[in-house]
């Protein structure tokens, strides 16, 4: 198994199929003492032991490792006002400073001086903190008066045996140490703890495949509270990899009522504005009925579920929204009543993660609604860009001039992200929802519109639960570009920030293309400039489709005006129906392309039936669960044809990609791992023999591949020669 970007000790999978957990220490890997408000471990290297077991220790130390070698290095820190303090160079090449420092809730900035004016920021470590008008690398000091909970070794096999051990130390103040309580999916469990040395260990086998949390706890004699350990971890004969997944916007309140009892529409709003009863109990039915599995879905995307005012709130176009669609958090930690209950929420997770699907929730990063009690909390204290903002949109202060400090509309105050007290409490809140609802995951909504470190602090946060046990965490962010916005995308994306993004650049030639019947070509070159342009490590989203924009196959239609939004209020709304065929075949020649691609594929909600619509929220209709038509039936079972290929064939998951053949109506690409191969064929004229010569896995010919949509057996001879019927989409697997 790779090791994942955020998995900091986990050293992959051994002979046995086993993941284990190294603590650093054993590599010695540079380490630093890390407070996280509210839960950061700390990472320390053999506590000393006292007269009556191990005593954590007070000193904070932080090592540099340098590209190249220095003759000298400094460090300049907030606790005594920058001055540079000179860094000791150990054998090994690495710069070391120690000291012990008073505890502070905010912590401390600090830099690396190289010398000749080159302050840098750490590069071992993602978290920071704005102080003044210059961000500096953060060291969290906590209190040592408190005890010290360390996992020193995790194991899970794929058959379900797990293996923990943790070592506890106390305060400063030396008061005795109780057991650790050690909690296993809700119940609590018998440990081994030997007070003397306070190694913690806990052993068990036969957990069942899906997904688990280990949580642990310590106090002292004097009330003192170590910060909990959280251990999500899977249990899979396969480990996951974000890379085969194809992702599904669930748009909660548009996807399925499974509960009547909690629709409370408000008064006065017209329907397409309203809450239409979509919730948890729905989505989970869903699961529970395989209508994911059957789509090859590997992982969901729920709209955010966090509390929105009541009442409506004024819009565009004159009209008035409710907050039907999450963006607008009005309560902290308080799930949405109309979606159900945290109950609902961990039942949809519980469910999801028992077939293996991963659950991401929107995170709303940019902003409250002005009735978050935070704002009347905070409103002087920095937490918000009030008074330096402006509303995004008026005059001088556009959508693209001012996009840190812009409020999107007055009711919505914008989060000021250089505010530490703010990030903390931010990161504290999101926890709570990531442990709560047991999430593996988020989407952060307008990630153009927030400073870097926003995406750099829920990094790190979840870095600490992925290095103990490998559970790897999918941060995949919203920025609205043109076909031109690479460089925007790639900025936030990174080891410290983002997985990757919604890829917008490929979207709208894709739309062109395949929606609009102009030429393939550009659609390739994008995908090239793609592979070119992002480092490997990225896991960007192609798409289709999402809130944002008009429906696919309305486009596909031509019934799409230039205003789509403000077509949602107007008289020429697509009608509920599309009655020709030409729509459809388009939209699966573009599924054919989005799901066979690298990244992890979206699927918005009731494309895969072809749910007509003008732009938001004419885009947000409700789900169409019965009564399809022949052409919308056809549809989904060509989308699970596909979808099901992109699960079972590790060639359209991860392979390679290479072009062999694009014409203006005509593209056929190859995936291809070293075991592998996939050959896909989309003909939008007429019947098609071509000459390939296809490469890596499938560089031997003849080959004989299956083709997904159809189910027949294909040969491609010695010649090369393949024949692609008209207007056909093939999917060439092999049997």
């Amino acid at each position: 198994m790779l090791l994942s970007k955020r998995s900091n000790g986990f050293i992959g999978n051994t002979e046995a199929g086993a993941r284990q957990f190294r603590p650093p220490c054993a590599r010695q890997q540079v380490v630093r003492s890390l407070l996280l408000l509210p839960s950061v471990f700390i990472v320390a290297c053999g506590p000393p032991a006292g007269p009556a077991g191990p005593v954590r220790s007070c000193e904070q130390v932080i090592r540099f490792a340098p590209s190249e070698s220095l003759e000298a290095v400094s460090i300049r820190g907030e606790w005594n006002a920058f001055a540079a303090e000179p860094m000791t160079k150990r054998p090994d090449g690495t710069w070391e400073w120690r000291k012990t420092l008073e505890p502070r809730v905010s912590g401390y900035g600090y830099r690396f001086d190289l010398g000749n004016d080159q302050l840098i920021l750490d590069p071992a470590q993602g978290f920071t903190r704005w102080v003044g008008a210059t961000e500096h690398s953060r060291l969290f000091v906590p209190s040592c008066a408190s005890p010290l909970l360390e996992v020193t070794a995790f194991t899970v096999t794929a058959e379900g045996a797990l293996s923990v051990a943790l070592a506890a130390s106390m305060g400063s103040t030396k008061a005795a140490l109780a057991a650790p309580v050690l909690v296993l999916d809700g119940q609590a469990q018998s440990i081994t703890f030997d007070r003397n040395t306070g190694v913690t260990s806990f052993t068990t086998a036969g957990l069942s495949q899906g997904k688990h949390t280990v949580k642990v706890t310590l106090e002292d004699s004097n009330g003192g509270r170590a910060e909990p350990v959280l251990l999500p971890f899977w249990v899979e004969r396969e480990p996951f990899k974000w890379e085969e997944a194809i992702l599904y916007f669930v748009f909660t309140d548009r996807f399925r009522d499974g509960d009547p009892g909690n629709n409370r529409p408000a008064t006065g709003v017209t329907a397409q504005a309203n809450y239409q009863g979509g919730d948890f109990k729905g989505v989970t039915r869903a699961i529970e009925e395989g209508y994911f599995d059957q789509l090859g879905v590997r992982a969901l995307w729920l709209s955010p579920p966090d509390a929105n005012p009541d009442g409506a709130f004024d819009g565009s176009y004159g009209q008035k929204y409710t907050g039907y669609h999450g963006y607008w958090p009005s309560q902290p930690r308080t799930v949405q009543p109309r979606f159900g209950t945290l109950d609902d929420l961990r039942a949809l997770t519980r469910a999801a993660h028992a077939r293996g699907i991963r659950v991401l929730t929107d995170l709303v990063l940019n902003h409250v609604h002005e009735q978050h009690p935070y704002v009347a909390q905070h409103r002087d204290d920095g937490w918000f860009n009030i008074g330096n903002g402006c509303v995004c949109g008026t005059n001088g202060c556009g959508w693209e001039e001012k996009p840190l400090v812009c409020a999107f509309t007055n009711y919505l105050p914008d989060y000021n992200w250089r505010n530490t007290a703010m990030g903390d409490q931010f990161a504290a809140d999101m926890l709570w929802w990531l442990e709560e609802a047991d999430l593996d995951g988020f989407r952060l909504d307008a990630v153009k519109h927030l400073d870097h470190i926003g995406g750099r602090t829920i990094n790190q946060h979840l870095a600490k639960l992925s290095a103990f046990t490998g559970t790897d965490y999918y941060l995949v962010g919203e920025t609205f570009t043109g076909s031109d916005g690479r460089s925007l995308i790639r900025a936030y994306v990174g080891p410290q920030e983002l997985d990757g993004q919604f890829d917008f650049p490929l979207y709208w030639p894709v739309v062109q293309a395949f929606a609009r019947g102009d030429s393939l070509v550009p659609v390739d070159e994008a995908v090239r400039a793609n592979e070119s342009y992002y480092t490997p490590e990225t896991i960007n989203s192609p798409f289709l489709g999402n809130h944002d924009v008009a429906r696919f196959i309305s486009i596909a239609a031509n019934q799409i005006e230039n205003d789509a939004n403000g077509q949602s209020w107007g008289p020429n709304k697509p009608p509920a129906t599309i009655d020709s065929d030409e729509p459809f075949q388009r939209l699966k020649w573009a599924f054919a392309f989005i799901l066979t691609q690298q990244g992890v594929p979206l699927i918005y909600y009731g494309d895969e039936v072809g749910l007509p619509g003008a732009g938001d929220p004419d885009n947000r209709r409700f789900m169409k669960w019965q009564g399809l038509t022949a052409r919308e039936s056809s549809l989904l079972d060509f989308m699970r044809k596909v979808g099901t290929a992109r699960r079972q064939s590790r060639a359209l998951r991860f392979g390679a990609r290479d072009t062999l053949l694009i014409e203006r109506d005509l593209y056929v690409y190859q995936r291809s791992t070293p075991e592998d191969g996939a050959i896909v064929a989309i003909n939008r004229g007429g019947d098609r023999t071509v000459t390939l010569a296809p490469r890596r896995a499938l560089s031997r010919l003849p080959v004989t591949l299956k083709d997904a949509v159809s189910g027949a057996m294909v040969t491609i001879p010695a010649s090369g020669q393949l024949t692609i019927p008209a207007r056909a989409s093939l999917v060439l697997v092999k049997p």
